[in-house]
């Protein structure tokens, strides 16, 4: 059965503490634009601030929706899903507003020892309604890890920025935007998140701040992320084939059962 608060009741927190993913919804106001969702997935990016405040740190993708949308009308909508235990969705209802990289509410949210590779604005939200629902409907599934791929691809980006911003110390330019690395993270937003499908502005601070992008390391060596989810992976590939061997094996048997019968009975 449904029910609706005007804000997130004290007996959830602990549970959206506990998930691993989240699902971020938006849409312009024309009807013909794009409706967006997005899943959220990397641990330690959603943060409650208190029943009617949470916001989430934005990692750069190859769109751009979420922040457009929210430039023009403020719409958004979070949900959570239990994959375990009793089934549950959660919807968050609310107003969210962008601060992009380089802001001075970005660095007070996401300094710089606990900012994420590829971090590119903190999204807040001013919750005004919260959904509840059953989700009976929705399956079981076994988290195994979070994925590294994205710190991975963006560390290496920020790295370029960084010497860029290195080389342009060194030369005491002025202007150093002919010096700005082609392939770093700046210029990964200028040309995949300046606007949405529907034309709509996107990221427009972040590529013009002279902040160089500098994010927390602890994820190289973080077991939950990189040696520990390839172990996982490979353990559950080693599994797989196990299982399949014995079922292999067990359906052979029955079929060679199957034949000494038939052929039995004919004789």
């Amino acid at each position: 059965m449904g029910k609706f608060f005007t804000s997130i009741p004290p007996d959830v927190l602990p549970w959206i503490a506990q998930q691993q993913c989240f699902w971020v919804s938006t849409a312009p106001l024309s009807p013909s634009g794009h409706v967006n969702l997005s899943p959220k997935g990397i641990r330690d990016c959603f943060h409650v601030i208190d029943e009617n405040t949470v916001w989430y740190e934005d990692l750069t993708g190859s769109g751009n929706e979420t922040i457009s949308h929210l430039k023009e009308n403020g719409r958004i909508t979070i949900m959570f899903s239990a994959f375990e235990g009793p089934p549950r969705i959660l919807r968050l209802f609310g107003r969210g507003t962008v601060h992009e990289f380089g802001t001075e509410e970005y660095n007070t949210l996401i300094p710089p020892q606990k900012r994420k590779p590829g971090s590119r604005a903190a999204i807040v939200i001013n919750v005004y309604k919260v959904g509840t629902s059953c989700g009976y409907a929705v399956p079981y599934y076994q988290f195994l890890s979070h994925r590294s791929t994205l710190h991975t691809f963006f560390a290496h980006k920020e790295s370029l920025d960084r010497a860029s911003s290195l080389l342009d110390a060194s030369q005491n330019e002025p202007d150093s935007s002919a010096l700005k690395s082609t392939n770093g993270l700046k210029a990964y937003w200028q040309e995949k998140n300046s606007t949405s499908l529907d034309g709509l502005p996107g990221i427009e601070l972040g590529p013009l701040s002279e902040e160089v992008p500098v994010s927390d390391e602890s994820w190289r060596v973080d077991p939950g992320m990189s040696e520990r989810g390839k172990k996982v992976r490979e353990t559950g590939v080693k599994e797989g084939d196990r299982k399949r061997l014995v079922g292999a094996f067990l359906g052979g048997v029955f079929c060679t059962l199957v034949c000494i019968k038939v052929w039995n009975s004919r004789m």
